[in-house]
């Protein structure tokens, strides 16, 4: 009997082991707080993100990714994580200029082509250079107020990044507050 319980805790402890291995190196699960990333994201939705992708090469303009901002006030925890994690896309990388006039997205003087957003933005920001080991992150909702992003924030550290959102694993039908 005492082998067969010493065995199920070696068990469950290799588990817990795997899990955390798992949940820090390869993928994390994480929640749509909010309808800064609408239509591409919307809240509620559970995402897969990539924790491993980011450990090799860096981040792309375009990506989604979910990164920690803890000075954000206001800002609910993520129950999964216990963190401030925000959904954002990056714009713009180390060297590039960000400039926003008359509703367009301009980077390095180049307008960015965004098939994802539904309406433009409406407020001028820039230029601004992103500095090495920054970057340049907006929502995809662009309607007045419905981002905070680093247009309020300012540019992000390339380290604060958890991951990259992969795959909408799952729908939520509704949230409890």
């Amino acid at each position: 009997m005492a082998k067969e319980i010493w065995s199920w805790i070696k068990t469950i402890i290799l588990a817990l082991i795997l899990a955390l291995i798992i949940k820090n190196y390869a993928f994390a699960f994480y929640i749509v707080d909010g309808k800064s990333m609408e239509p591409t994201l919307e809240d509620g939705q559970v995402l897969m993100v990539n924790n491993f992708t980011y450990k090799i090469w860096e981040p792309k303009r375009g990506d989604v990714v979910i990164f920690v901002k803890e000075d954000i006030t206001g800002s609910r925890k993520n129950w999964l994580t216990g963190r401030n994690a925000l959904v954002k896309r990056v714009i713009a990388l180390p060297g590039d200029t960000v400039n926003i006039q008359q509703g367009q997205v301009f980077v390095n003087d180049s307008p960015l082509a965004e098939e994802y957003i539904e309406c433009e933005i409406t407020e001028d920001y820039g230029p601004i250079i992103i500095e090495e080991g920054w970057l340049f992150v907006l929502g995809d909702n662009r309607h007045p107020g419905a981002s905070m992003d680093s247009r309020s924030f300012g540019p992000i550290k390339l380290s604060s990044i958890l991951g990259r959102a992969d795959f909408v694993v799952l729908p939520s039908p509704h949230k409890v507050d």
